[in-house]
């Protein structure tokens, strides 16, 4: 009897049979769950129609059509450089010239109400107030400037008086005497304090000579390069508008005519492309698929044959190569078991895979398929001749394609000569954008050349003389410090005057020198003061009309007045100017500055929006007409007698046909080691076998045998399997390819080529109609979006790419570079070493001559032996000594005065 269960175990039964309930109920609502929406979905189907379902395009997200590839724009310009030129030496005068510029000119407008007015087309002419001549508001506004220009004007007028009056008095040559002798060390100090002096006001005048010299030379090569200067930013300009110019006409219209010719070989093959496309919504496409598997039958049936004659070399191979690999196993079996015997023997066939040699299923090839079944099912096919059959049913459809292509036909024309005639309008959007940017930049570009050749003239006129004068005034000046400098040196290294053989660089001589340069400096002083006057005034002129409003802009005083007073559109056409909103100088340069595009430029000055162009209509309406297709309720791809050979085909001999069915059972692995490997293992087992006295010779010999057999197994069999199977696997992956659809076996192939045969001509009886009535919307559809989407890439490319302003602020920066710093700070450092050179001349007249007069006193103890008359004094001198009178003449030199004598003790 059996024993009953413990509660443990009823309890876990029971708990065991719970679950299985609960899986069981699971399991039922899930399915439940999974068929009632599939029932939904098919009630959702019918009602939309099952041709919603998406194509092969639409299934990898792309569209119905493709869009049009525009070309990218290849600038091809190619801007001047500009040389060079460091003036850094320079700087510190440039900056103090602006920083005096900065303290004495005005910070209000600067140029007051009345003397300046606009008239024409933003010509500048002088206004009421100096026809007047009230210069009143303009005196009192530049008050400092006149101040100061008067004052070195007075000097400049008052110094010749002042030199007749040095010269004509002979101021030159009256110099208190004194005592000498009494004032030699107030002498020696006075000429230390001056000399002192002097060298500071020296010091001073040489920068000034260096500061005339250097920015003389700067102005010269300013003004010999301005003309080039002025060509290169022609040039540039030029070239900037070429390229705007070519920009423009790629964009609208070498663009616009390859979208024109996208479109129009799109919509010449539109109704293939929406018969394709209906094909593969319908899966009509099956058809094709089937009319390949049956046309490349012949092609099947070639490498079948290939693979059968393979297969027999396969299995006569792997037949002999299976049998001498069980020979050897039960050779090295007895040669271990029998012959040797002992532990290693046995362990030796334990450790090693000699039991297993001939158990690989890749030398089994009995499961292999018989192809000559496969071959003989392809030459009934071939002898049916079903490609032909095939060719018929595709014919059929093609007669639905010919429906589509008449109802699509007569929307075409008009289509593509909108399209045709949208081109002419881009182009004359085009040449109109290109006339606007001709007439603005133009305008530049043709004042560039009259300020060019009005410059070449000024300076072929006056640019020689002024040179000169220059340079003259700068040598004068390099004469003069010269002049001081020698006077200096010998005044302080040179010996006293003696009043007889006075050396050549005595301070006798640097009186002298002095004299000589106070002369000069009386001579040109007038002329040098009125050099730099005028290049002061000529400086203050150009930096406050042309150098600060350039470079400052909106900080600028004058700037700021002419900006609010000229409107840049009265240089544009009058059929062109249509804004009336007025377009500054500071609204175009910080637009190059910022590099905006000139588009940006025209349309915040409303004078061309480039936006409008969206607006431009290219396709008009395309007629509603409906493509009909005849009557396709009875439309039949297949035919009974067809379906009938189609189902013929799927139960025939080749319905089975895989590659699997090969390859499955055919790999390289064909032993569990290779044998190589096993024969080296009983090489060297066998070498472990030796004894003193033979015992193991005979199973020795043995395992040798073997041994070799193996590597000649291997190099006769191994890599002819090898070889063969892999040449099958190729051919038959081959075959897969020709007649095998979407990897499943021919017979599966068949069949659902077959079924979705079947469900194409339902959709094409139900829904082809209206399927490619929705293709033909779409196509005109996607012809105006293709437009637009042209459209909205020139407008903004436009804004982002054409005509960036950097070159054009590289043509201002350049011109302001050229004014204010070659043209008008070297105008500026010029005046400000001569008119430095001027100032310091007139502490230099008074220091040169008290210098003059110290340097002329005359050493009291070497002057010439003078006659003592009655009353006489002394001459200052120590006595002479004289032969006595009855002595002989004697050539010798007279001996030195005697040490000591009046007055030595008081000698510098």
């Amino acid at each position: 009897m059996a024993k009953a269960p413990a509660p443990v175990e009823q309890q876990m039964l029971k708990s065991q049979k719970q679950i299985t309930l609960a899986i069981c109920s699971l399991t039922l609502i899930m399915f439940g769950f999974a068929f009632s929406p599939t029932h939904a979905a098919g009630e959702e189907v019918d009602a939309k129609g099952p041709w919603h379902v998406a194509t092969t395009h639409e299934k990898s997200g792309q569209l119905h059509f493709a869009t049009a590839e525009f070309s990218e724009y290849k600038s091809k310009a190619n801007y001047t450089k500009d040389p060079k030129y460091s003036t850094k030496a320079m700087d510190p005068v440039y900056n103090f010239t602006r920083y005096l510029f900065g303290i004495i000119l005005p910070d209000e407008a600067a140029v007051p109400p009345g003397y300046i007015v606009i008239k024409g087309e933003n010509t500048l002419a002088l206004g009421p107030k100096v026809e007047d001549i009230d210069w009143r508001e303009l005196f009192m506004q530049y008050w400092i400037v006149i101040i100061g220009v008067a004052i070195l004007a007075f000097l400049a007028a008052i110094m010749p008086i002042i030199s007749v009056c040095y010269c004509c008095f002979c101021c030159c040559r009256r110099c208190k005497e004194g005592c000498p002798p009494c004032d030699s060390q107030k002498d020696a100090r006075k000429r230390c304090c001056c000399g002192l002096l002097l060298l500071l006001l020296i010091i001073g005048i040489l920068f000034g000579v260096i500061i005339a010299f250097a920015t003389n030379r700067l102005l010269d090569r300013g003004l010999e390069e301005t003309t080039n200067t002025m060509r290169r930013g022609s040039q540039d300009t030029s070239t900037y508008l070429k390229d705007v110019s070519d920009h423009i006409n790629h964009l609208l219209v070498n663009n616009y005519g390859e979208m024109d010719k996208h479109l129009t070989e799109m919509l010449t093959n539109a109704h293939t492309h929406i018969f394709l496309d209906l094909m593969d919504a319908s899966e009509a496409n099956a058809v094709y698929d089937l009319k390949r598997i049956l046309e490349n039958m012949e092609e099947a049936h070639k490498l079948i044959q290939e693979v059968d004659k393979l297969e027999k070399d396969l299995r006569f191979y792997g037949t002999q190569l299976r049998d001498g690999l069980r020979g050897v196993k039960r050779d090295v079996n007895y040669a271990c078991a029998v012959l040797c015997g002992n532990r290693e023997c046995l362990h030796f066939l334990k450790k090693t895979e000699i039991e297993f040699l001939d158990s690989s299923k890749c030398l089994h090839y009995e499961q292999l398929p018989d192809t000559s079944h496969y071959s003989k099912a392809m030459e009934f096919i071939i002898a049916k001749n079903s490609g032909k059959t095939a060719k018929e049913v595709i014919d059929r459809l093609q007669h639905v394609g010919k429906r589509i292509k008449a109802g699509i036909d007569p929307l075409i024309p008009p289509i593509i000569r909108d399209i045709n005639n949208g081109q002419e309008q881009f182009r004359n959007q085009a040449t109109n954008v290109r006339n606007i940017i001709d007439s603005a930049l133009g305008s530049i570009h043709s004042n560039t050349v009259e300020v060019t050749k009005t410059f070449d003239d000024v300076y072929d006129t006056y640019g020689a003389d002024r040179s000169i004068i220059n340079v003259i005034v700068c040598f004068v000046l390099l004469i003069i410090l010269l002049f001081l400098i020698i006077a200096l040196v010998c005044g302080c290294c040179g010996r006293r005057r003696r009043g007889y053989r006075d050396d050549c660089c005595s301070k006798g001589t640097g009186a002298s020198c002095l004299l000589l340069a106070m002369l000069l400096i009386f001579c040109v002083f007038s002329v040098i003061v009125m050099v730099g006057l005028i290049y002061f005034v000529l400086g203050v002129v150009s930096y406050q009309g042309a150098c600060a409003p350039l470079r400052d802009q909106e900080s600028n005083a004058l700037f700021r007045q002419l900006n609010s007073i000229i409107d840049l559109n009265r240089s544009l056409p009058k059929s062109e100017h249509k804004s009336t909103k007025p377009l500054r100088i500071s609204n175009v340069i910080k637009a190059c500055q910022a590099d905006h595009s000139i588009f940006k430029l025209l349309q915040d000055n409303d004078l061309y929006d480039i936006d409008n162009l969206v607006r431009v209509k290219v396709i008009s309406e395309t007629p509603k007409v409906p493509v009909l297709l005849a009557n396709l309720d009875n439309f039949t791809i297949l035919t009974d007698k067809e379906k009938r050979d189609l189902e013929l085909l799927r139960n025939s001999n080749l319905s089975s046909y895989h590659s699997k069915m090969f390859t499955e059972f055919m790999c390289n692995q064909l032993t569990p080691v290779d044998l190589p490997t096993i024969a080296n293992q009983l090489k060297e087992f066998r070498n472990s076998l030796w004894t003193q006295w033979g015992i193991y010779d005979w199973a020795s010999t043995s395992l040798y045998n073997e041994a070799y057999n193996l590597q000649r197994y291997h190099d006769e069999f191994v890599e002819k399997i090898k070889t063969i199977i892999s040449k099958m696997t190729e051919k038959l992956l081959k075959i897969d390819e020709l007649i095998l659809y979407k990897g499943n076996a021919f017979g599966d192939s068949i069949k659902l080529l077959h079924e979705s045969t079947e469900r194409s001509e339902v959709f094409l009886r139900d829904h082809g109609q209206e399927y490619v009535s929705g293709l033909r919307e779409n196509l005109t559809s996607y012809i105006k979006e293709q437009v637009v989407h042209y459209m909205e890439m020139v407008v903004e490319k436009s804004h982002g790419n054409v005509g960036k302003c950097a070159p054009l602020a590289k043509v201002y920066n350049r011109s302001v570079d050229l004014i204010c710093h070659r043209l008008v700070d070297p105008m500026n450092g010029f005046w400000v070493g001569v008119l430095l050179c001027a100032v310091l001349f007139l502490p230099v007249l008074f220091v040169a001559h008290r210098l003059l007069c110290l340097y002329k006193k005359i050493d009291p103890y070497s002057a010439p032996p003078v006659a003592v008359v009655e009353g006489g004094h002394w001459d200052h001198e120590p006595p002479r000594y004289h032969n006595p009178p009855v002595a002989p003449p004697s050539s010798e030199y007279e001996r030195p005065p005697p040490y000591y004598y009046p007055g030595a003790s008081d000698q510098d």
